[in-house]
């Protein structure tokens, strides 16, 4: 089986579990995640995913500090083995401000299933969007600084290495052509000017909870460039500014969450004395949300709708000039809420005057087995057009099934 091993989240990690055990040696806490899972196509009627995942958390607390290492190993279906560390850092909490330094994985915005200001760590997008929420964000080296004041805290998060998106490789079910310019791109240098930096302003009250945002970071989608027959990929800087909110009206929380990206670069297609060519150009862009989360006779919902547009939009860009996507989740506990099932879904509106569309479906129902073992299964249905995000991946529609024990 091959193996692949991450060398600077080895070195970190290491160094971080030393730095933790002193004379004393301090207690560590482990915890963790095995799991196991199969999916089958329904009209390929095959099995194309076998995997096999062990996540560890490993924590320990000092006077003023505090470690936490998270490892983990993938079994794919080919029998790959990919080993590495999703997070590992050392938090030490000083008068007035609290420091995480390390590899960490960054949480911003109030959306659920979309990244909007939540653009700090790059995503893993291996198995496309269907992993876990909170397994899709990577880890980045980063140091983060927290200062409180009273209901006010202010967040700085510097990167000094750029870390991109994960994709799908060219023997995976979500692999598409297009994927294979964006993985020819070169990274950035390590340098210090090419480092990104962010910085956030949350209020926390009785009843709003706001943020507003700010970063100049690299873009994780590279940009297509050069002539058609032998297009290259680079990445770009761009700047960004935002904010989210969440309030309470009566039993109904209303969230929202807006990001405009200034001068970010797109591919676009124009006609060369050569022959066709792809360039990067410049233009702002606006990406927003507004949900609801509410319950009715015990029954939790929740609904959000998307939009992303870049205003003074050209024909030759390749990316959508519009976007619309809406989302609903329902979710309902029976038999002393160990049998829990949910519907997630994604509806993308492609043409409005056409009535194009696609969507995701994701039912799913978990059954305890007992306490710390769960039993999951469901179903991600693809639908619609197959120019759509998930239109194209319709014969892809799989059920699945899993077992996860946690400890």
């Amino acid at each position: 089986m091959k193996k692949r091993f991450n060398l600077h989240n080895i070195v970190l990690a290491s160094l971080v579990f030393l730095l933790s055990v002193d004379a004393g040696a301090k207690e560590i806490e482990v915890s963790g995640m095995l799991r196991s899972y199969i999916g089958a196509r329904v009209q390929e009627e095959d099995i194309p995913v076998t995997e096999q995942t062990v996540d560890l958390s490993l924590e320990s607390w000092g006077d003023i500090s505090e470690i936490l290492i998270n490892p983990y190993a993938y079994v794919a279906e080919n029998g790959e083995v990919d080993m590495g560390f999703s997070e590992a850092y050392i938090d030490f909490f000083l008068p007035g401000i609290d420091l995480r330094l390390g590899q960490q994985a960054v949480v911003w915005g109030q959306a659920e299933g979309a990244f909007i200001t939540d653009i700090v760590s790059p995503q893993d997008l291996r198995s496309f969007i269907l992993a876990d929420f909170s397994e899709i964000r990577k880890g980045v080296p980063a140091v983060k600084a927290d200062s409180y004041f009273g209901h006010l805290t202010m967040e700085a998060v510097w990167i000094p290495r750029f870390v991109p998106t994960s994709l799908p490789g060219e023997n995976s079910i979500w692999y598409v052509p297009e994927m294979t310019t964006a993985e020819s791109a070169d990274l950035p240098g390590y340098s210090l000017e090419n480092s990104e930096i962010f910085g956030k302003i949350s209020y926390f009250g009785a009843a709003l909870n706001a943020e507003i945002m700010a970063g100049y970071a690299w873009d994780d989608n590279p940009v297509v460039t050069g002539a058609v027959t032998s297009p290259e990929s680079r990445y770009y800087r761009y700047t960004v500014t935002g904010g989210s909110f969440s309030t309470t009206l009566g039993p109904v929380v209303l969230r929202g969450e807006t990001a405009v990206y200034l001068d970010r670069e797109f591919s676009a297609l124009s006609s060369g004395e050569t022959g066709p060519q792809f360039s990067a150009e410049s233009y702002n862009q606006i990406h927003g949300l507004l949900g609801l989360d509410w319950s009715m006779l015990g029954v939790d919902m929740s609904a959000q709708y998307i939009h992303q547009q870049i205003p003074d939009y050209d024909e030759s860009l390749l990316a959508e000039e519009i976007t619309r996507t809406v989302t609903f989740r329902v979710r309902d506990s029976y038999l002393a809420d160990t049998l829990t099932w949910e519907l997630f879904s994604y509806l993308e509106l492609l043409d409005l005057d056409e009535g194009t569309a696609d969507a995701l479906l994701r039912p799913s129902l978990i059954y305890s087995l007992e306490e710390g073992v769960e039993l999951k299964t469901g179903v991600e249905i693809f639908l619609g057009d197959e120019e759509g995000r998930f239109g194209q991946y319709e014969d892809n529609t799989m059920a699945y099934v899993s077992v996860s024990w946690y400890f």
